[in-house]
């Protein structure tokens, strides 16, 4: 029987889906007559006397692993373990396991596989024997044809479970909801398209029915059909590399939590991070950024980085050059002599706490460079594009010499742009197109740390299994106007979905897009575009940057129209305000793999009506937002879940389980419609130009409560602070703790009974208190 697939051609930016036929008919079930078996630390193996082995692992109390071996073929790693991109030091823990005629069974305390050797199928089912996971029509079947690269070409077809929903697949620029839809896992540009194209696709997925499936193959072309072809069936494609599956059971949160142990978290963040970048194609020269900059400071609008293009290497000719079809120009990682005093810039900003960011890409070296590292394999080639050799130790240390010197003049970040386009082989037999990415930014992120600079993360466009320690995602070139909001907000859910708790994209869009005759800065500075895409995603996008392509001007607030700069500062004054509470759960992210940003389903996985709304969002445990997507309105309606809502504006409540209509009025903050849930609360600072990693002298906490309400929060590597209420009368009893070492000042405010209830107070280093509000 022949399946069709869209699948993305080798290209260098998105580009139209090309058909694939595989026939099924060619990949076989194995034979697995036993020959022996062995119990290890983690699990069991069962060897065929064809010389397949049948690996399962015990990983945590939610999670198995299941490989599935070839004559031959290496059994102690898989490829991404061989490479350092998945964690497997697991704890040792207990199991159950037998071999009865042919059939194995393994379990933990809530998960097990039985796996047919006489049938090769196999299943995956809760402890209570609800079955997740079930193949059929042979299980995992692999071909004689030869593989792509290397390892083996298998097919694998699952039952669809009831009516479930699938959720997941990476940062990608596509509906949150993948039932009926399929998902090529390679790594792809994202912009002009609307589909499956985003450069983080991870072959992993969360399903209604109660678990997440991470299939362990960085291979391009890995393929999903979810329910696409046939609406009872999925299945998996994969062109080579290795058979690894790993399933999850039981809630989101612990689905992601174990998941993110395997794959790995964001590092811990730096604050500044959550901060607003000003980045544009068209800064060419350090006196232009600097000027920019200062007027950033002296007009009272928040900021933390400059995100300065190619020009710092490639001079004011580079526009014009790579526009013009002649190249990327540059003069390696140095700085061009055209673009002014890059060191003196660099100190002039540190002065007030602005951060300097470096854009580098494949085409960052000058042929007299590029031709003789390449022909002592220092560098790799591909097509036209030359990349650093980041797979071996030996390329690595060249490239320390190119970064280096600029990290000594004071470069804090990396901006690695094409990490999503470089194809051909990492390794012998190994592919690159999904792996270059987070090889690339790990080897920078390790360089950094050698030079005193930890933690760091790249600003990136691509990546695949294993970025999530290295990488900071953007969703690409996107196009400008307020009908491709959507895309952004899918994105952000997205990449937080599949463990990248830090992204963002190009507030407002990057470009106009093919065939599109209005002129571009018409279409940016559109006034919706301004006010909604623009202004409501610097309050709630995890790493808010303004960002525009080479037709068009920098989204300065003095650029835009003129009644919009005052709602400009005031969502920026906010977002710096509302910093607490979004580093609080960026600082949980980085610990458990939890996003900052979670759709609607996550924590009622069941509830199938909220896969479909994709343009609400969770930020955190209790905050729901909903942006305005449409232009010139200044209504919304929002779908509030189960539980009792409060609009963070208005302070009026809603019952929820029901959609309601609210105010969003165009040109003042509050058009951005946001919920907190009764029981829940959020933190803010006063307001500020700039963040610090030091905890803020004062904050005002605010609870929501009916009878009582708490709030964790995360200030630092080593301080996390409770806060809680709870009624008394006609009081509330208040609980803060204050952990860090300087005194402070809180004010927490109470929101109940259609009242605010407030206790003001001064509470000491490594103290708690408890007071009154009234």
């Amino acid at each position: 029987m022949e399946k069709l697939l869209k699948i993305h051609p080798d290209a260098l930016y998105d580009s139209e889906y090309i058909d694939c036929l595989i026939e099924t008919n060619d990949y076989k079930t194995p034979e697995l007559a036993l020959k022996g078996e062995y119990r290890h630390e983690k699990g069991v193996t069962v060897v065929t006397t064809l010389g397949h082995k049948i690996i399962i692992e015990n990983c945590f109390d939610n999670t198995l692993r299941l490989r599935i071996t070839q004559p031959g073929a290496c059994v102690d790693k898989t490829v991404t373990e061989r490479l350092g991109l998945i964690k497997t030091d697991w704890a040792v823990s207990d199991y159950d396991y037998k071999l009865e005629d042919g059939v194995i069974y393994f379990s933990n305390a809530r998960l097990a596989l039985v796996f047919d050797m006489n049938t090769n199928e196999f299943e995956f089912k809760t402890a209570e024997g609800k079955t997740l996971v079930k193949t059929k029509n042979g299980g995992a079947r692999f071909s004689e044809t030869a593989a792509e690269y290397s390892g083996m070409r298998s097919y694998t077809e699952f039952e669809r479970i009831g009516d479930e929903r699938y959720s997941g697949f990476g940062a990608r620029i596509f509906k949150v909801d993948r039932t009926g839809e399929s998902a090529d896992i390679f790594a792809e540009k994202g912009g002009t398209k609307v589909g499956d194209y985003g450069g983080f696709p991870i072959p992993y997925f969360i399903s209604s029915a109660g678990y997440g499936l991470f299939f362990n193959d960085p291979w391009p072309h890995v393929y999903f059909d979810m329910a696409k072809t046939n609406k009872d069936e999925w299945f998996i494609s994969a062109p080579g590399g290795d058979y690894d599956i790993f399933v999850f059971c039981g809630s989101t949160s612990e689905i992601t939590k174990s998941y993110a142990k395997i794959v790995g978290t964001n590092q811990f963040p730096k604050k500044w991070l959550m901060g607003y970048w000003c980045s544009s194609l068209s800064f060419e020269r350090a006196q232009g950024a600097l000027d920019d900059m200062g007027r950033m400071r002296s007009e009272g609008y928040p900021c933390e980085a400059i995100v300065i293009d190619g020009p710092w290497r490639g001079g004011v000719n580079f526009i014009r050059d790579y526009t013009g079809g002649w190249g990327y120009p540059s003069d390696d990682y140095n700085w061009h002599p055209d673009f002014g005093d890059g060191v003196g810039m660099i100190k002039t900003l540190e002065k007030d706490n602005i951060k300097t960011v470096l854009h580098i890409n494949s085409c960052a070296f000058k042929p007299s460079t590029a031709v003789p590292a390449i022909a002592q394999g220092l560098l790799r080639q591909v097509k036209n594009e030359t990349v650093p050799d980041v797979a071996t130790q030996r390329g690595i240390d060249y490239y320390k010499t190119f970064l280096v010197p600029r990290i000594k003049d004071g470069v804090t970040q990396w901006w690695t742009d094409h990490s999503d386009r470089v194809s051909g082989e990492i390794l012998p037999g190994i592919p690159s197109r999904n792996l270059f990415g987070p090889l690339w930014n790990r080897a920078i992120s390790d360089i950094m740390a050698e030079n005193g600079v930890k933690g760091h993360m790249s600003l990136s466009r691509g990546g695949g299994i294993g970025s999530q320690r290295y990488a900071l995602p953007w969703a690409g070139d996107t196009q400008f106007g307020i009908r491709r909001f959507k895309e952004d907000i899918w994105y952000i859910i997205n990449a937080g979905m599949a463990g990248f708790t830090l992204c963002g994209y190009d507030l407002g869009g990057f470009m106009r897009g093919p065939g599109v005759e209005t002129p571009p800065d018409e279409m940016q500075f559109e006034v919706n575009n301004i006010i909604r895409r623009v202004c409501q995603s610097m309050i709630f996008c995890p790493m808010p940057r303004m960002h525009n392509g080479e037709n068009s001007t920098a989204k300065w607030p003095w650029n835009c129209p003129e009644e919009t700069r005052e709602l400009y500062r005031e969502c920026l004054k906010y977002r710096y305000r509302f910093i607490p509470t979004v580093y609080s759960y960026a600082i949980h992210g980085s610990i458990t793999g939890e996003p900052i940003i979670r759709p609607l389903f996550y924590d009622r996985m069941d509830d199938h009506k909220l896969y479909a709304i994709d343009d609400q969002f969770y930020l955190g445990d209790h905050i729901l937002i909903a942006p305005v997507t449409e232009a010139n309105t200044d209504k919304r309606e929002v779908y509030l879940p189960e539980g009792t809502w409060v609009n963070m504006w208005t302070k009026e409540r809603f019952d929820g389980n029901k959609t309601v209509v609210c105010d969003a009025p165009m040109f003042k903050k509050e058009g951005l419609p946001m919920f907190i849930k009764v029981g829940g609360g959020a933190a803010y600072q006063p307001d500020c130009m700039s963040l610090y990693d030091r905890v803020p002298e004062e904050l005002r906490i605010e609870l929501y409560a009916d009878t009582a309400a708490e709030l964790l929060l995360n200030e630092s590597e080593t301080v996390t602070d409770k806060f809680s209420c709870k009624r008394s009368g006609g009081v509330f009893d208040v609980f803060a703790e204050n952990n860090s070492d300087i005194d402070r000042k809180y004010t927490v405010v109470i929101y109940a009974d259609g009242r605010e209830y407030k206790a003001a107070f001064d509470i000491k280093a490594g103290s708690a208190k408890n007071t009154e509000a009234k």
